[in-house]
């Protein structure tokens, strides 16, 4: 039992590598926490983005390929700020 638990955690790092919290900043509604989602999974390696406007946050499942730099400019085209 206990190798399986270890093969499904080493499989789920190796599918996202790694879980970013940004600050995202300019967004006031539902419709910019989609803008910014929507930004974000384009950003290639991306694989899951969930967005909150009220607490201004992303959180950002990704590969080991994927930068802070890449999320922020994907971001920036919208129009808003990641940090």
């Amino acid at each position: 039992m206990g190798r399986i638990i270890v093969s499904v955690l080493l499989l789920s790092s190796l599918v996202y590598g790694r879980e970013w919290k940004l600050h995202i900043g300019g967004m006031h509604c539902i419709a910019c926490t989609l803008a910014v989602k929507k930004s974000l999974l384009s950003v290639e390696g991306v694989q899951e983005a969930k967005v909150n406007f009220k607490n201004e946050t992303a959180l950002v499942n990704a590969n080991e390929k994927v930068s802070l730099k890449m999320m922020q400019n994907a971001v920036a085209q919208t129009g808003y700020t990641a940090y």
